[in-house]
């Protein structure tokens, strides 16, 4: 879930007309329907969720996405897919927008025509106080929708494939395993789209077993995944899957958790839970995740929350002195790149944190490599090192954040690391009642 601070229900009164000052543009804003209280039990057809700016109103991207009453999201996809019971906005549906589409704060007695009930969020950086407004509004009839579809799935069930497709960045893999091999800028700065940059997400390291008998975890192979619900709105895209890990043909460790994904315009949150029943059986050593990519990366700089950026760190298939000497022995939770393709920032962290002692920063560029299974040969990847405690915990999830832009300057990071670091606030206030 996008993090976000929901502050409460007062607002100062009388409201006064203010412009929109918010500069914020990557967050997404996910909310709880039970703050909305002057909508509960609405129509769903009859909400909008509209902006003002300067005198014009207009509908803006969001979607509602409903859950039944024990918690569980009404997929409208896949074998789990099924109706909310309760059809209306209930309080436990979630509200879904992005900031950078808010407004200006609206005056009493201008709303929109044929607006019933009117409820004000006021989303608010906490670093600077800067703000920004949007109104969801039941109308007396269908509501306005925006055209704007920020996010799309494509599935070729012939080829087991899947791409996720945005304003910002294209992902793909096939549907049946959880590595995606297919990354591209949707559009670069000079109007081109982007070139698939990605060989595949590699998780690989070794299970050490009793008697110290080792066994090649190849994660990104091993694990295997079956899609069980899918949500494809106009700002999210929600993915459950479940899976298991096979470590070898007959040997099946199924993960008791879920992957429930989450796409947006600029970026994905994956949490992949996982229970392992011989966790105090097993150890894992030498353990590397990281995006390998091919040569369309070459001219990319990579750099971390321990290694600032340096011209010299820079893929060209080759180890130069300065990547030599990166400092891999400091606990990092950010890496990032960005070069002719575009830019990428990826965080990691794990829930609970002492499944992991520690993470480093992991960096190989030689084309010498070979590291199948893999489509591409050399390795050209940046990630992570992760070192696991002595006795493993049977049961932890771990959150990977990927932001996708078509360009970045190393001190524009801090912007990105601000949605998590320093989420927005938001604060909602009902302007017309039922």
């Amino acid at each position: 879930m996008a993090a976000i601070l929901i502050l409460g229900l007062v607002l100062p009164s009388p409201f006064q007309a203010e412009i929109k000052t918010i500069q914020r543009v990557d967050d997404p804003v996910v909310m709880e329907s039970r703050v909305l209280t002057a909508l509960l039990k609405s129509p769903l057809d009859r909400l909008a969720l509209v902006a003002r700016t300067g005198e014009v109103w207009a509908p803006i991207p969001f979607q509602i996405d409903e859950k039944k009453p024990d918690g569980s999201y009404a997929f409208t996809f896949g074998p789990l897919a099924g109706p909310d019971p309760d059809p209306t906005l209930d309080a436990n549906d979630e509200l879904v927008f992005m900031v950078k589409d808010t407004g200006d704060r609206v005056e009493d007695q201008k709303w929109p025509e044929a607006a019933e009930a009117v409820m004000e969020i006021e989303v608010r950086d906490p670093k600077n106080g800067q703000k920004g407004w949007a109104y969801l509004v039941r109308f007396s009839g269908p509501a306005p929708r925006s055209q704007d579809d920020y996010i799309q799935v494509e599935t070729d069930p012939a080829s087991n494939y899947r791409k996720i497709i945005t304003y910002e960045y294209v992902m793909g893999g096939p549907s049946n395993v959880i590595y995606p091999d297919y990354m591209a800028a949707r559009e670069l700065p000079n109007g081109r789209p982007g070139v698939d940059v990605l060989d595949r997400l590699k998780m690989r390291g070794e299970f050490v077993l009793p008697m110290g008998l080792s066994i090649p975890l190849i994660f990104d192979e091993m694990a295997k995944s079956k899609d069980k619900g899918l949500i494809d709105g106009p700002v999210r895209v929600l993915l459950l899957a479940e899976g298991y890990l096979e470590l070898a043909k007959f040997i099946k460790i199924k993960g008791e958790g879920y992957s429930l994904i989450s796409y947006y315009v600029n970026h994905m949150i994956w949490p992949m839970a996982m229970e392992l029943p011989m966790a105090r059986l097993l150890k894992i050593e030498n353990f590397y995740g990281y995006l390998d990519f091919n040569q369309n990366v070459f001219g990319s700089c990579s750099f971390s929350a321990a290694n600032p950026y340096n011209k010299d760190v820079v893929f060209d298939g080759h180890m130069s002195e300065a990547e030599k000497k990166l400092d891999t022995e400091t606990n990092i939770d950010w890496n990032a790149g960005f070069g002719p393709q575009g830019a990428i920032i990826h965080r990691l962290y794990f829930d609970p944190r002492p499944a992991v002692s520690k993470q480093l920063h992991y960096f190989i560029d030689d084309a010498t490599i070979q590291d199948p299974p893999e489509d591409f040969p050399g390795v050209f990847g940046a990630g992570y090192h992760l070192v696991f405690p002595e006795e493993l915990l049977p049961q932890s999830t771990v959150y990977q954040y990927y932001y996708f832009l078509s360009r970045l300057r190393p001190e524009e990071v801090s912007r990105i690391l601000d949605i998590l670091d320093h989420p927005v606030e938001v604060r909602v206030k009902a302007r017309v009642g039922p």
